[in-house]
């Protein structure tokens, strides 16, 4: 299956309960992920990760899975036209 680069939003609204989840469930797809950015907003509680990444469709749609699964966390995936 084709490689396509997507990019992928993720809000953590609880960094104490799931930002050790989150960052279990990005090792797992380390090799997939071109670029990784973090915000922290201490002062709120949340975090916004952004993502770049290079898999296919379905790879894509684990991954997302996976982390909206995660209580607290909302995910946004979009797979560029390149």
């Amino acid at each position: 299956m084709e490689n396509k680069i997507s990019t992928v939003s993720i809000v953590v609204y609880n960094r104490e309960l799931a930002y050790q989840k989150v960052s279990d469930v990005l090792h797992n797809y380390g090799e997939k992920i071109l670029l990784r950015v973090g915000y922290p907003m201490k002062e709120k509680g949340i975090a916004i990760i952004f993502l770049v990444v290079e898999m296919s469709t379905d790879e894509l749609g684990a991954l997302s899975g996976k982390l909206g699964q995660i209580d607290s966390v909302k995910v946004k995936a979009n797979t560029l036209k390149i």
